[in-house]
Protein backbone atom coordinates (compact mmCIF):
# COMPACT_ATOMS: atom_id res chain seq x y z
CA UNK A 1 0.00 0.00 0.00
CA UNK A 2 1.51 3.14 -1.11
CA UNK A 3 2.49 6.23 1.39
CA UNK A 4 0.25 8.59 2.61
CA UNK A 5 0.53 11.83 0.62
CA UNK A 6 0.86 14.90 1.97
CA UNK A 7 -1.52 17.99 1.34
CA UNK A 8 0.25 18.83 -1.46
CA UNK A 9 -0.33 16.03 -2.83
CA UNK A 10 3.58 15.34 -4.62
CA UNK A 11 5.73 12.89 -5.03
CA UNK A 12 7.01 12.36 -1.14
CA UNK A 13 10.81 12.16 -2.06
CA UNK A 14 10.63 15.10 -3.70
CA UNK A 15 8.45 17.20 -2.01
CA UNK A 16 8.57 19.89 -0.55
CA UNK A 17 6.46 19.31 3.05
CA UNK A 18 5.74 22.49 5.16
CA UNK A 19 2.29 21.20 5.61
CA UNK A 20 2.55 17.51 5.23
CA UNK A 21 2.51 14.47 7.37
CA UNK A 22 5.83 14.67 9.49
CA UNK A 23 6.26 10.75 8.60
CA UNK A 24 6.58 11.55 5.31
CA UNK A 25 9.12 14.25 5.23
CA UNK A 26 12.65 13.36 4.43
CA UNK A 27 15.31 14.70 6.78
CA UNK A 28 15.44 17.86 4.67
CA UNK A 29 12.23 18.74 4.57
CA UNK A 30 12.00 18.65 8.89
CA UNK A 31 14.61 20.63 8.98
CA UNK A 32 13.16 23.35 6.41
CA UNK A 33 10.00 23.08 8.77
CA UNK A 34 12.26 23.64 11.45
CA UNK A 35 14.08 26.64 9.93
CA UNK A 36 11.03 28.11 8.26
CA UNK A 37 9.31 28.14 11.86
CA UNK A 38 11.94 29.72 13.23
CA UNK A 39 11.74 32.48 10.75
CA UNK A 40 8.06 32.69 11.57
CA UNK A 41 8.47 33.40 15.22
CA UNK A 42 11.76 36.05 14.89
CA UNK A 43 8.96 37.36 12.65
CA UNK A 44 6.91 38.07 15.40
CA UNK A 45 9.64 38.72 17.64
CA UNK A 46 10.22 41.98 16.00
CA UNK A 47 6.83 43.23 15.85
CA UNK A 48 6.59 42.95 19.04
CA UNK A 49 9.64 44.76 19.79
CA UNK A 50 8.35 47.52 18.12
CA UNK A 51 5.97 48.69 21.04
CA UNK A 52 9.10 48.38 23.08
CA UNK A 53 11.57 50.53 20.88
CA UNK A 54 9.04 53.07 20.97
CA UNK A 55 8.79 53.12 24.95
CA UNK A 56 12.49 53.55 24.45
CA UNK A 57 12.09 56.42 22.35
CA UNK A 58 9.29 58.45 24.17
CA UNK A 59 11.87 57.84 27.68
CA UNK A 60 14.68 59.48 25.95
CA UNK A 61 12.69 62.33 24.06
CA UNK A 62 10.42 62.94 27.17
CA UNK A 63 12.31 62.48 30.05
CA UNK A 64 16.49 61.18 29.51
CA UNK A 65 16.75 64.46 26.93
CA UNK A 66 15.28 67.02 29.04
CA UNK A 67 17.55 66.04 31.79
CA UNK A 68 20.77 66.40 29.27
CA UNK A 69 19.85 69.51 28.22
CA UNK A 70 19.89 70.55 32.02
CA UNK A 71 23.25 69.19 32.43
CA UNK A 72 24.97 70.67 29.84
CA UNK A 73 23.67 74.14 31.08
CA UNK A 74 24.72 73.55 34.47
CA UNK A 75 28.27 72.38 32.74
CA UNK A 76 28.43 75.47 30.96
CA UNK A 77 27.75 76.87 34.02
CA UNK A 78 30.13 75.17 36.53
CA UNK A 79 32.89 75.87 33.94
CA UNK A 80 32.04 79.41 34.00
CA UNK A 81 32.05 79.57 37.87
CA UNK A 82 35.84 77.87 37.60
CA UNK A 83 37.54 80.11 35.56
CA UNK A 84 36.30 82.73 36.99
CA UNK A 85 37.61 81.72 40.46
CA UNK A 86 41.11 80.44 38.84
CA UNK A 87 41.16 84.01 36.18
CA UNK A 88 40.33 86.33 38.85
CA UNK A 89 42.60 85.12 41.13
CA UNK A 90 39.81 84.87 43.79
CA UNK A 91 41.80 81.65 45.55
CA UNK A 92 45.53 81.57 46.06
CA UNK A 93 46.23 77.91 44.87
CA UNK A 94 49.67 76.35 44.95
CA UNK A 95 51.80 75.98 41.58
CA UNK A 96 50.74 72.34 40.88
CA UNK A 97 47.16 73.04 41.98
CA UNK A 98 46.80 76.11 39.38
CA UNK A 99 48.87 74.08 36.47
CA UNK A 100 46.30 71.34 37.01
CA UNK A 101 43.12 73.44 37.11
CA UNK A 102 44.30 75.38 34.21
CA UNK A 103 44.92 72.49 31.92
CA UNK A 104 41.47 70.84 33.49
CA UNK A 105 39.80 73.39 31.87
CA UNK A 106 41.79 74.43 28.89
CA UNK A 107 41.14 70.44 27.96
CA UNK A 108 37.10 71.38 28.33
CA UNK A 109 37.73 74.29 26.11
CA UNK A 110 39.41 72.63 23.33
CA UNK A 111 37.18 69.56 23.44
CA UNK A 112 34.06 72.09 23.56
CA UNK A 113 35.23 74.24 20.70
CA UNK A 114 32.86 73.35 17.86
CA UNK A 115 29.49 72.81 20.56
CA UNK A 116 30.19 76.63 20.47
CA UNK A 117 33.02 78.77 19.33
CA UNK A 118 32.05 82.03 20.56
CA UNK A 119 31.96 81.07 24.18
CA UNK A 120 34.44 78.54 24.92
CA UNK A 121 37.13 80.63 22.36
CA UNK A 122 37.25 83.71 24.27
CA UNK A 123 38.40 81.22 27.98
CA UNK A 124 40.46 79.86 25.73
CA UNK A 125 42.21 82.55 24.74
CA UNK A 126 43.17 83.36 28.56
CA UNK A 127 43.74 79.68 29.65
CA UNK A 128 46.69 79.49 26.96
CA UNK A 129 49.93 80.19 27.68
CA UNK A 130 51.79 81.87 24.73
CA UNK A 131 53.90 78.78 23.68
CA UNK A 132 50.33 77.00 23.33
CA UNK A 133 49.23 79.17 21.35
CA UNK A 134 51.80 79.74 19.49
CA UNK A 135 51.57 75.91 18.65
CA UNK A 136 47.98 76.00 17.95
CA UNK A 137 48.29 78.86 15.38
CA UNK A 138 51.18 77.07 13.93
CA UNK A 139 49.47 73.87 13.58
CA UNK A 140 46.34 75.60 12.27
CA UNK A 141 48.13 77.09 9.66
CA UNK A 142 50.08 74.60 8.49
CA UNK A 143 46.71 72.66 7.79
CA UNK A 144 45.04 75.47 5.79
CA UNK A 145 48.42 75.83 3.85
CA UNK A 146 47.77 72.07 3.03
CA UNK A 147 43.85 72.93 2.20
CA UNK A 148 45.07 75.78 0.02
CA UNK A 149 48.06 73.12 -1.90
CA UNK A 150 45.36 70.47 -2.56
CA UNK A 151 42.11 72.40 -3.32
CA UNK A 152 43.38 75.89 -4.50
CA UNK A 153 40.85 77.69 -1.97
CA UNK A 154 41.67 79.70 0.99
CA UNK A 155 39.54 79.07 4.47
CA UNK A 156 39.85 79.72 8.20
CA UNK A 157 39.68 76.77 10.33
CA UNK A 158 38.03 78.44 12.77
CA UNK A 159 35.79 80.15 11.12
CA UNK A 160 34.77 77.12 8.89
CA UNK A 161 34.00 75.07 12.07
CA UNK A 162 31.93 77.31 13.79
CA UNK A 163 28.21 76.18 14.68
CA UNK A 164 26.79 79.26 16.38
CA UNK A 165 24.81 81.94 14.45
CA UNK A 166 22.94 84.93 14.84
CA UNK A 167 20.31 84.23 12.41
CA UNK A 168 19.28 81.70 9.55
CA UNK A 169 20.76 84.54 7.35
CA UNK A 170 23.92 84.33 8.22
CA UNK A 171 23.89 80.60 8.46
CA UNK A 172 22.83 80.21 4.96
CA UNK A 173 26.12 82.72 4.42
CA UNK A 174 28.47 80.75 6.00
CA UNK A 175 27.66 77.56 4.37
CA UNK A 176 27.86 79.47 0.93
CA UNK A 177 31.20 80.90 1.79
CA UNK A 178 32.57 77.35 2.41
CA UNK A 179 30.50 74.99 0.03
CA UNK A 180 33.05 75.33 -2.74
CA UNK A 181 35.24 73.40 -0.25
CA UNK A 182 33.05 70.97 0.93
CA UNK A 183 32.31 69.78 -2.40
CA UNK A 184 35.77 69.26 -3.41
CA UNK A 185 36.90 67.64 -0.14
CA UNK A 186 33.69 64.74 -0.75
CA UNK A 187 35.21 64.65 -4.02
CA UNK A 188 38.79 64.23 -3.33
CA UNK A 189 37.36 61.22 -0.55
CA UNK A 190 35.19 59.84 -2.80
CA UNK A 191 38.49 58.98 -5.30
CA UNK A 192 40.57 58.23 -2.39
CA UNK A 193 38.56 55.13 -1.25
CA UNK A 194 37.47 54.09 -5.12
CA UNK A 195 41.78 54.16 -5.71
CA UNK A 196 42.26 52.15 -2.08
CA UNK A 197 39.23 49.59 -3.19
CA UNK A 198 40.41 49.29 -6.78
CA UNK A 199 44.12 48.34 -5.72
CA UNK A 200 42.94 46.30 -3.46
CA UNK A 201 40.54 44.81 -5.82
CA UNK A 202 43.80 44.09 -8.07
CA UNK A 203 44.93 41.76 -5.82
CA UNK A 204 45.25 38.26 -7.29
CA UNK A 205 42.45 36.37 -6.02
CA UNK A 206 43.73 32.51 -4.20
CA UNK A 207 42.41 29.36 -5.56
CA UNK A 208 40.16 28.98 -2.58
CA UNK A 209 38.77 32.54 -3.33
CA UNK A 210 37.71 31.31 -6.80
CA UNK A 211 36.33 28.38 -5.48
CA UNK A 212 34.63 30.08 -3.45
CA UNK A 213 33.05 32.23 -6.05
CA UNK A 214 32.11 29.61 -8.41
CA UNK A 215 29.98 27.80 -6.04
CA UNK A 216 28.14 31.13 -4.70
CA UNK A 217 27.71 32.29 -8.23
CA UNK A 218 26.30 28.69 -9.20
CA UNK A 219 23.98 28.34 -5.95
CA UNK A 220 22.64 31.58 -6.73
CA UNK A 221 21.86 30.36 -10.00
CA UNK A 222 19.86 27.51 -8.94
CA UNK A 223 18.22 29.45 -6.35
CA UNK A 224 16.78 31.83 -9.52
CA UNK A 225 15.75 28.91 -10.76
CA UNK A 226 13.84 27.45 -7.82
CA UNK A 227 12.41 30.85 -7.17
CA UNK A 228 10.76 31.33 -10.57
CA UNK A 229 9.42 27.90 -10.48
CA UNK A 230 7.72 29.23 -7.40
CA UNK A 231 6.59 32.14 -8.66
CA UNK A 232 5.50 30.91 -11.78
CA UNK A 233 2.86 28.75 -9.96
CA UNK A 234 1.98 31.09 -7.67
CA UNK A 235 1.45 33.67 -10.29
CA UNK A 236 -1.06 31.27 -12.08
CA UNK A 237 -3.14 31.16 -9.06
CA UNK A 238 -3.34 34.54 -8.11
CA UNK A 239 -3.05 37.06 -11.22
CA UNK A 240 -6.21 38.82 -10.52
CA UNK A 241 -6.78 39.74 -14.11
CA UNK A 242 -9.01 36.54 -14.56
CA UNK A 243 -11.01 36.75 -11.17
CA UNK A 244 -14.67 37.61 -10.77
CA UNK A 245 -15.15 38.09 -7.05
CA UNK A 246 -14.17 41.52 -6.14
CA UNK A 247 -13.46 40.26 -2.69
CA UNK A 248 -10.73 37.68 -3.91
CA UNK A 249 -9.50 40.11 -6.58
CA UNK A 250 -8.38 42.63 -4.27
CA UNK A 251 -6.70 40.00 -1.94
CA UNK A 252 -5.18 38.68 -4.79
CA UNK A 253 -3.87 41.70 -6.06
CA UNK A 254 -1.90 42.45 -2.79
CA UNK A 255 -0.58 39.19 -2.84
CA UNK A 256 0.51 39.14 -6.30
CA UNK A 257 2.00 42.37 -5.56
CA UNK A 258 3.67 40.77 -2.36
CA UNK A 259 4.48 38.11 -4.19
CA UNK A 260 6.53 40.40 -7.43
CA UNK A 261 8.49 42.33 -4.86
CA UNK A 262 9.64 39.21 -3.03
CA UNK A 263 10.80 37.84 -6.16
CA UNK A 264 12.98 40.89 -7.30
CA UNK A 265 14.75 40.61 -4.00
CA UNK A 266 15.19 36.91 -4.36
CA UNK A 267 13.56 36.46 -0.77
CA UNK A 268 12.75 32.99 -0.85
CA UNK A 269 11.50 33.07 2.62
CA UNK A 270 8.80 35.34 1.68
CA UNK A 271 7.62 33.99 -1.07
CA UNK A 272 7.35 30.62 1.37
CA UNK A 273 5.10 32.93 3.48
CA UNK A 274 3.13 33.70 0.80
CA UNK A 275 2.61 30.15 -0.53
CA UNK A 276 1.19 29.59 2.78
CA UNK A 277 -1.34 32.24 2.63
CA UNK A 278 -2.54 31.39 -1.02
CA UNK A 279 -2.78 27.46 0.49
CA UNK A 280 -5.09 29.22 2.79
CA UNK A 281 -7.25 31.40 0.38
CA UNK A 282 -7.33 28.75 -1.83
CA UNK A 283 -7.40 25.61 -0.24
CA UNK A 284 -8.54 23.34 -3.31
CA UNK A 285 -6.17 24.88 -5.72
CA UNK A 286 -2.97 23.76 -3.95
CA UNK A 287 0.61 25.36 -6.30
CA UNK A 288 1.71 21.55 -7.81
CA UNK A 289 5.47 22.21 -6.93
CA UNK A 290 7.88 20.31 -5.72
CA UNK A 291 11.50 20.19 -5.06
CA UNK A 292 14.35 17.59 -4.67
CA UNK A 293 16.31 17.84 -1.27
CA UNK A 294 19.34 19.48 -2.75
CA UNK A 295 17.17 22.58 -3.29
CA UNK A 296 15.33 22.56 -0.24
CA UNK A 297 18.58 23.05 1.73
CA UNK A 298 19.39 25.95 -0.26
CA UNK A 299 16.12 27.33 1.31
CA UNK A 300 17.03 25.89 4.34
CA UNK A 301 20.44 27.88 4.42
CA UNK A 302 18.90 31.12 2.85
CA UNK A 303 15.84 31.24 5.95
CA UNK A 304 18.49 30.84 8.23
CA UNK A 305 20.92 33.90 6.50
CA UNK A 306 17.23 35.82 6.52
CA UNK A 307 16.64 35.03 10.61
CA UNK A 308 20.35 36.07 11.18
CA UNK A 309 19.59 39.40 9.38
CA UNK A 310 16.49 39.72 11.88
CA UNK A 311 17.95 39.43 14.75
CA UNK A 312 20.69 41.51 13.57
CA UNK A 313 18.37 44.15 12.69
CA UNK A 314 16.28 44.20 16.42
CA UNK A 315 19.71 44.48 17.79
CA UNK A 316 21.20 47.11 15.64
CA UNK A 317 18.04 48.98 15.99
CA UNK A 318 17.61 48.67 19.69
CA UNK A 319 21.53 49.02 20.83
CA UNK A 320 22.16 51.89 18.52
CA UNK A 321 20.02 54.03 20.48
CA UNK A 322 21.55 56.26 22.66
CA UNK A 323 20.03 55.43 25.64
CA UNK A 324 20.48 51.30 25.01
CA UNK A 325 23.85 51.90 25.32
CA UNK A 326 24.05 49.86 28.51
CA UNK A 327 21.35 47.41 28.63
CA UNK A 328 23.47 43.95 28.84
CA UNK A 329 19.99 42.09 28.77
CA UNK A 330 20.44 38.64 25.97
CA UNK A 331 16.30 38.72 25.53
CA UNK A 332 14.55 42.23 25.78
CA UNK A 333 11.56 42.12 27.34
CA UNK A 334 9.00 44.28 29.02
CA UNK A 335 10.07 43.81 32.30
CA UNK A 336 13.59 43.60 31.78
CA UNK A 337 13.54 47.20 29.94
CA UNK A 338 10.69 48.84 32.13
CA UNK A 339 13.71 48.02 35.03
CA UNK A 340 16.58 49.25 32.96
CA UNK A 341 14.57 52.43 31.50
CA UNK A 342 13.64 53.40 35.48
CA UNK A 343 17.37 52.97 36.36
CA UNK A 344 18.44 55.20 33.74
CA UNK A 345 15.99 58.08 34.17
CA UNK A 346 16.98 58.00 38.25
CA UNK A 347 21.28 58.12 37.03
CA UNK A 348 19.89 60.81 34.91
CA UNK A 349 18.18 62.39 37.84
CA UNK A 350 21.08 61.69 40.02
CA UNK A 351 23.79 63.64 37.70
CA UNK A 352 21.98 66.79 37.50
CA UNK A 353 21.77 67.01 41.07
CA UNK A 354 25.43 66.92 41.37
CA UNK A 355 25.55 69.41 38.86
CA UNK A 356 23.31 71.61 41.13
CA UNK A 357 25.26 70.78 44.11
CA UNK A 358 28.61 71.70 42.57
CA UNK A 359 27.31 75.09 41.22
CA UNK A 360 25.67 75.83 43.95
CA UNK A 361 29.03 75.27 46.28
CA UNK A 362 31.55 77.11 43.70
CA UNK A 363 28.60 80.07 44.03
CA UNK A 364 28.66 80.66 47.89
CA UNK A 365 32.11 79.25 48.25
CA UNK A 366 34.97 79.66 46.35
CA UNK A 367 37.36 77.20 47.77
CA UNK A 368 35.31 74.12 47.07
CA UNK A 369 36.99 73.86 43.74
CA UNK A 370 39.97 72.59 45.95
CA UNK A 371 38.02 69.69 46.89
CA UNK A 372 37.06 69.26 42.95
CA UNK A 373 40.48 69.38 42.13
CA UNK A 374 41.69 66.69 44.56
CA UNK A 375 38.87 64.23 44.03
CA UNK A 376 39.95 65.21 40.10
CA UNK A 377 43.40 63.32 40.98
CA UNK A 378 42.03 60.62 42.90
CA UNK A 379 40.16 59.86 39.86
CA UNK A 380 43.58 59.48 37.88
CA UNK A 381 42.99 62.32 35.48
CA UNK A 382 46.55 63.60 34.48
CA UNK A 383 47.73 66.39 32.15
Amino acid sequence: MPKQKSKLNLETEETLVWTGVSSNQTKAQKEFNDAFRKHKETLERSKEIEPLFQLVNETYLQEVLPELEKQKKLERERFALMCSILLEEKLSFGKMQREFLRRYLLDICNDSMMEDTGFYGIYRDQLETKFEKMERIRYKNQMESRIKNTFGIDIDLDDMNRTTFDSEEERESHEEKYREFREKYEEYRSEYFNRSRTHSGERKKTKAQTEREKKQLEAERLLSTDINTLFKNLAKLIHPDKEQDPILRERKSKLMTKLSSARDNMNIAEILEIKLQVDELLPNQQTDVSFHDTSIKRFIGIIKTKIRELEDSIRQRFFSHPLMADFSEKKISKESLGKYLKRVKLDNQMVTKAYEKEVQQLKMEPKYIKEMIKELQSLGVQF
